[in-house]
């Protein structure tokens, strides 16, 4: 079936089909700095899994966890370019049936799922939670650009009717104190264990120097112009004039260097801001949000206030950390973005919205298909019916509930990835 097809048998699509997970063979490669990757192996071996895991990297092998029978340790320590023999190897001779990965545009990865379609394994991609905070994305062969989503409001009702009732949830919160104290273990061990993994290189495009000098510049940028973020966040929230949410993305996102067609960050906001000096009405503003993760590598704010002076629309720009962002996007006129997560909320919110890059919810009737120029001018909302069963889909069919960083969170997160595994919870058909 294709994605634009209006005919789907949910029944035979989406049915749960549970398959134990004893005898299973588990591969793992690259998580996240965090300890979930080593609790939710051991679940899946304690449960009768022969489970492998590949470390790339010192951080990898830092956070494998504690030695657990049925789960066996491997150290690439070879080149990028010889990943397809090695993966290729190890799945037939573990037999290996299931592939789990975090992040499935790394360069590691991307070998990774060729060779699980060639070789007919699952592969189960995940990623930060498209609902935030208290979930973890876990989707079939990819996440973001690659999902199986389907892009029909009558498929999307189909499936959310098709959709078993959700237990009440209270998402937990990420911790990020122990979020940023795992990072840098991380980036430390990374240093302490390059002889082990001499050929390592990060998925991101800088150093952890050129990093951590920018969070350096960052802090500075706090300092220095601390008094006039507040004071802008305040006056966004109060909605002293109608406006505009832009929320910046990571630069050095996926999402940025491969779903969609800007070079970065920096060309994103030359776009808008052009389109709004020229086609936005009178009177209204222009608000950027910057990312909370934001590593200080460029001065976004001495980017936008110098655009914002040679169209002549300086009083019209804003800039800004921080603030109450459910709030912020309730008093906006509407949304622009690549594909951020702010969508979802934008969504939930009922707020018109605009995508300019590949999103899984870039869909007629939720986002606004008109062209940015005239967007500015008569943003239309998403329809609220659709937008519901679209959450709905989302919760149901790619999320884990839990969270990747405190310690309840990666035990409920782990135990919901093992039973999406197991086939007990469901996952977004093949299109």
């Amino acid at each position: 079936m294709e994605n634009g097809s209006s005919a789907f048998d949910t029944k035979h699509s989406v049915a749960a089909t549970e398959r134990p997970l004893s005898g299973r063979n588990i591969l793992f490669l690259q998580g996240l700095a965090t300890p979930f990757f080593a609790t939710l192996a051991a679940k899946l071996a304690q449960e009768g899994a022969t489970v492998h895991r590949v470390h790339f990297c010192g951080g990898d092998w830092t956070f494998r966890g504690k030695p657990t029978p049925r789960v066996t340790h491997h150290a690439y320590r070879d080149t990028v370019d010889r990943l397809a023999d090695y993966y290729d190897r190890l799945v037939k001779e573990n037999e290996i049936d299931t592939i789990i990965l975090f992040g499935d545009c790394r360069p590691i990865h991307e070998t990774a799922r060729k060779i699980a379609s060639d070789n007919g394994v699952k592969l189960f991609a995940m990623d930060e939670g498209y609902i935030r905070p208290g979930f973890v994305t876990m989707e079939i062969d990819g996440t973001n650009g690659y999902s199986r989503m389907l892009r029909v409001k009558e498929a999307i009702g189909a499936l959310c009717q098709a959709a078993p009732d959700l237990a009440p949830y209270t998402p937990i919160k990420t911790n990020m104190g122990r979020r940023a104290r795992m990072d840098l273990l991380a980036h430390g061990a990374n240093i302490m264990y390059r002889w082990k993994f001499p050929h390592y290189r990060g998925h991101r495009p800088a150093s952890i120097w050129q990093e951590a000098g920018g969070w350096i510049k960052r802090g500075f940028r706090t300092l220095m112009h601390g008094g006039k973020n507040k004071a802008t966040i305040a006056r966004i929230e109060r909605a002293e004039a109608p406006y505009f949410l832009v929320p910046l993305q990571l630069n050095s996102d996926y999402q940025i260097r491969i779903h969609s067609d800007f070079s970065g960050m920096p060309a994103f906001i030359d776009e808008v801001m052009q389109s709004f000096a020229k086609h936005a009405p009178a009177g209204t503003e222009l608000f950027f949000k910057n990312h909370p993760l934001d590593n200080g590598m460029i001065d976004y704010r001495g980017i936008i206030e110098g655009k914002a002076a040679e169209l002549g629309i300086t009083d019209r720009v804003s800039f800004a950390s921080g603030g109450d962002l459910d709030h912020i996007i309730k008093r906006a006129e509407g949304v622009v973005l690549v594909n951020s997560t702010v969508g979802f909320a934008t969504l939930r919110l009922g707020r018109p919205l605009k995508a300019l890059g590949t999103a899984v919810y870039d869909i007629p009737g939720l986002t606004d298909q008109q062209p940015l120029d005239a967007f500015w001018q008569n943003p239309e909302a998403p329809q609220q019916r659709l937008a519901e069963e679209f959450l709905t889909v989302v919760e149901t069919y790619t999320q884990v509930r839990g969270d990747l960083f405190s310690e309840a969170g990666i035990e409920r997160a782990s135990q919901e990835a093992a039973r999406v595994i197991s086939g007990a919870l469901p996952r977004l058909p093949a299109a």
